[in-house]
């Protein structure tokens, strides 16, 4: 199915400045109304995936993964998977934590769209999630979560037949109990068509694997750092020191657990191909966010919108694919949902703020549109010894060479190159004053068309104390 082309620019930029950034020749905004209906092209129609798989690796940065060009061998499997199949080399992700981000994921909206922005919303009924619309058409739906955001009290369990909460204890992670219950259910329920999806936690703090992987990862090191989630909160307020040499340690234990989780995704591939199912499974490996060891000079996740931070992978291997490739295009994590739909026949939502990527891989000169991509939804501290959360205070719009964000507090704008300054270490914002005003107009009317999520009762005690143990408050 085509696109609608019609062609604007950017707000505040001559045709001549357009093209001076890059920009001309695109769509105007990646919003609601612009977006087109996808679907994959007549010689995929007969290549259809019998079975979706969908694994949501929490913490995982994309520049940790050789595949993404990372020089440590952390992921051996995930490269492999790639080498099979889809590597997007640029995904961002809508949100820097977990429930905005895997909302983003499961419905193809962005947070100011499905609501769960912070703890006190729950998704909207008329929200429909990637699981729904899969139950709708046969699909056996089913999911093991690793994370109390994806429990059942904000909604994102809506659509799944079969819902397991694997609870965050770290004595769990080794191996993952995520893999003991997806072992169990795929021996009951591989024999008709199922959407799987999967969430481990085990790369997330407490950075924690066994002595075999921290031998082969973990250098020599006498500093404080401990990889406890505890004492990188305890970072945050100022009431622990943590100096380069100390991010150094934490990378080691970081690049180690996820090290362990790709020999535990190795070990569900051959089960998947033990079984027959392999070859007939859409896979598609993505993350909900990074992490930070000093990069900005924090620590965890949540309160920025650097690249640490929202620049995750996407792996997909299976039938409809085309031949293996890797894809430079600028892609967000909405486009997960509306992908999957097309590559199983079933028609996009128009809503959906996702588009279908099916034609990256179809036609090798084809482009998605210059289309902006946004992300929001931080969430931080802002009294640091007490727990007073405030939520999508900075933003960020890309387009898609430049970064913009924005900060609603401090209304504070800071602009980044990301071709010739991909740490974003230098912020160019006095130079591009057009480019500035372009960029920040397409950030207030994305964040204009806005829904709120239902409320929900206050969290209890015990929900509240979770949440702390876990870093999150």
């Amino acid at each position: 199915m085509g696109m609608s082309r019609k062609r604007t620019y950017s707000r505040g930029l001559t045709r001549r400045e357009m093209l001076k950034y890059g920009l001309y020749g695109g769509l105007a905004a990646g919003l609601p109304g612009s977006l087109w209906l996808g679907g994959c092209g007549k010689k995929q129609a007969d290549i259809r995936p019998t079975n979706i798989i969908l694994i949501s690796i929490d913490t995982l940065r994309a520049d940790h993964l050789g595949c993404y060009g990372y020089q440590r061998p952390t992921s051996p499997t995930l490269d492999k998977l790639a080498s099979q199949g889809l590597l997007f080399e640029d995904v961002t992700a809508t949100s820097p934590w977990t429930l905005p981000s895997h909302g983003s994921m499961l419905t193809g909206l962005y947070p100011n769209r499905h609501g769960l922005k912070s703890l006190d919303k729950y998704l909207p009924t008329d929200v429909v999630t990637l699981a729904d619309v899969l139950k709708e058409h046969d699909f056996s739906t089913a999911t093991v979560v690793n994370s109390i955001y994806l429990s059942r009290k904000w909604g994102l369990d809506r659509g799944f037949d079969d819902f397991t909460y694997v609870e965050e204890i770290p004595d769990l992670w080794m191996p993952s109990e995520v893999e003991h219950h997806t072992v169990k259910w795929l021996s009951k329920n591989s024999s008709q068509p199922f959407f799987l999806f999967l969430h481990y936690y085990d790369v997330h703090s407490d950075y924690s694997s066994t002595l075999r992987y921290e031998k082969q990862f973990v250098r020599p090191y006498k500093g404080v750092a401990d990889g406890t989630t505890v004492q990188l909160s305890l970072f945050r307020k100022n009431l622990v020191s943590l100096n380069q040499v100390d991010a150094e340690h934490l990378i080691d234990l970081y690049d180690a657990s996820i090290r362990q989780l790709d020999d535990g995704i190795a070990r569900l591939l051959k089960l998947l191909e033990t079984r027959g199912l392999l070859d007939n499974s859409l896979i598609i490996v993505t993350s909900d966010h990074g992490e930070e060891f000093l990069d900005h000079g924090g620590v965890l996740h949540s309160q920025t919108q650097y690249q640490e931070l929202i620049h995750i992978p996407l792996i997909m291997r299976g039938p409809g694919l085309g031949q293996p490739k890797r894809l430079s295009n600028i892609i967000s994590l909405v486009d997960v949902m509306p992908t999957v739909l097309s590559l199983l026949g079933i028609a996009i939502p128009y809503s959906m703020d996702g588009i279908d990527l099916c034609r990256l891989w179809e036609k090798s000169d084809t482009q998605l549109g210059r289309r902006y991509i946004f992300a929001e939804g931080s969430k931080e501290s802002v009294v640091p010894q007490e727990y007073d959360v405030k939520h999508d205070i900075k933003r960020a719009v890309r387009h898609p060479r430049y970064k913009l964000h924005y900060n609603k507090l401090t209304k504070e704008k800071r602009l980044f190159d990301l071709q010739n300054d991909p740490k974003e270490k230098i912020d160019i914002v006095s130079k591009h004053t057009p480019l500035v005003d372009s960029m920040f107009a397409q950030l207030k009317s994305f964040m204009g068309i806005s829904k709120a999520g239902s409320s929900l009762p206050p969290l209890t005690p015990e929900e509240i104390n979770k949440l702390k143990s876990l870093g999150y408050l």
